[in-house]
């Protein structure tokens, strides 16, 4: 099962719907698909529609809030003062 098929579109868009209607509304489509391709199914994708569609709709809203702040204190540590330059600079006092 490729991870751009229509119906793994289609399960992200339902999964992000309801966490949107549970209060987070802040995630994003993006955020799904990176955390199932690069987290969930890192090491095993699953081959069956019926596998893919029990990991999409298993997922927890704490299972997401988790992940993606795992995910933002990992990118807080590969970043350095440097990539946030523009920001200050952008700033006056």
């Amino acid at each position: 099962m490729q991870n751009n098929s229509q119906q793994f579109k289609l399960l992200l868009t339902l999964k992000l719907r309801q966490l949107h209607s549970n209060g987070l509304q802040g995630i994003c489509y993006d955020d799904l698909y990176r955390m199932f391709t690069t987290h969930v199914w890192k090491h095993n994708k699953p081959s069956h529609l019926s596998e893919l569609a029990d990991d999409v709709l298993k997922i927890t809203d704490e299972d997401v809030v988790r992940w993606l702040a795992t995910e933002s204190k990992i990118q807080g540590f590969k970043s350095s003062l440097e990539d946030y330059k523009r920001l200050i600079d952008d700033e006056e006092l």
